[in-house]
């Protein structure tokens, strides 16, 4: 089975509260796949470094039985 890989695209920019500042979070924002519209939140850490939120699992025939 092939994997999807997304094609993201920002579309809107998220308010970073103090203490996500103090964790280190320096900006986040909403994002949107062109192909598939799987939405995810990003997030920017000190280094500039944008990052998801939460990984993908890769999905297999066998979670699809197992649903």
């Amino acid at each position: 089975m092939r994997r999807h890989i997304h094609n993201f695209e920002t579309l809107t920019h998220k308010g970073v509260t103090d203490e996500a500042i103090d964790n280190g979070i320096q900006a986040a924002e909403v994002r949107r796949c062109k192909k598939c519209k799987h939405e995810a939140l990003f997030l920017m850490n000190k280094k500039g470094d944008w990052f998801p939120l939460f990984e993908e699992e890769e999905s297999n025939e066998r979670d699809i039985l197992l649903a």
